[in-house]
Order: C-alpha cells, then structure tokens, then sequence
C-alpha cells in the first residue's frame, strides 16, 4: 500500500504546473548608466515596475513628475522597484544590426543628459535584446512610448500592462487624486 500511495504522489508532483517567465522576459539584461550590468531576473523585489520611456516622446516628458511621486512612494517599500527603461535602439539613430557595445555609450550619454535636464529622480536602464520597442510588429510586447510594465518576480512575469502615459499632470495633489496612479498603488498591493 505504501508502494501505491508514493507512486501517486510522485506522478502529482509531475503534473504539478510549474511557474515559468512569460515574454521571454528571463533574459531581459541591461546597463544601468554607470555601467552595471543588471539581469532583472537576478533582483531581489517582489515587483518590479518598468516604465518604457523615450526622450523624444512627448507624453513620456510630460509623465516625468508622475513617475518622480511613483519613486518616492514606491522607494519606501523595499521589495518593489521602478525603473525607467530604454531601447537604445529607439533613442539613438542606428540600425538594428549595429553593435550593441557601439551604441551604448551614445545611449548612455543622451539619458545622462536626459536625467539632469528633466530631473528624473529614479534609474535609467539601458536594456539589451531581446528587449525592443516595436510598433510595427503588433505581437510585440512593447509597441509604443510610455509604457508601463508591472512584473511579478520569481519567475519574472507580466502582471499589468499600462499603455500610454499613467499621468500627465505635473502638481503632486493631482497625481496623488489621478485614476491611474490610484490604480497603480492598488494593483501593487494596496500601497495607500
């Protein structure tokens, strides 16, 4: 009998579905702009909130305050983490076949640049392939700027999906009264 019951609880235990990246988003890796290699696989939050930013995208500007409250707020629980995130393809004029160690340096000096200027106050990462914001494909994960990415980790999935700008106010009492930033907060885990 004790026979029977462990080969039952060995093919359960094989049927058991196993939690697994979604996205290919495992190997998502990038440069931060002092030069640290980061795969976000590796982190150790509990969510990660990556906000797809572009310096010529006009809505991606205008969110900036919005995305300064997020940090702030977001920075007093330790085990989640914004980040503001680039294709260095769509922010410095190359082609897709140049080399990434080529164009990196450019893309870390423009949102060096890009930092001071607009004060972000949270981190830039420059991210590697297969990161990449494509338009033109529509089975692409990220097909515009801004864009907002909450990931679960451990394994690293998708959990919400923001398109377009959470807020485009630029006063701290209206972005803390905004529909989106309240759905934000609560979808993160109730952050009031």
């Amino acid at each position: 009998m004790f026979k029977f019951h462990f080969w039952i609880f060995i093919f359960l235990c094989s049927c058991y579905a196993k939690l697994e990246s979604n996205f290919n988003l495992e190997k998502w890796e990038a440069v931060s702009l002092d030069g640290k290699i980061i795969r976000l696989s590796e982190l150790n939050f509990t969510r990660l909130v990556l906000n797809v930013y572009s310096p010529d995208c006009i809505p991606c500007v205008k969110e900036i305050p919005t995305l300064n409250y997020l940090h702030n707020f977001i920075s007093i629980k330790k085990d989640f983490k914004l980040y503001m995130v680039v294709d260095p393809y769509d922010i410095i004029e190359s082609s897709e076949s140049e080399d990434f160690a080529v164009i990196l340096p450019k893309a870390i000096q423009r949102m060096k640049k890009e930092v001071a200027d607009k004060k972000i106050n949270l981190e830039v990462l420059v991210m590697k392939k297969p990161f990449r914001v494509d338009s033109s494909n529509p089975n692409s994960l990220i097909t515009g700027r801004p864009e907002t990415l909450i990931l679960k980790t451990f394994p690293l999935v998708l959990y919400y999906n923001f398109i377009g700008a959470i807020s485009e106010a630029n006063d701290i009492s209206l972005i803390e009264k905004d529909d989106k930033v309240l759905f934000l907060k609560k979808i993160l885990g109730g952050l009031d």
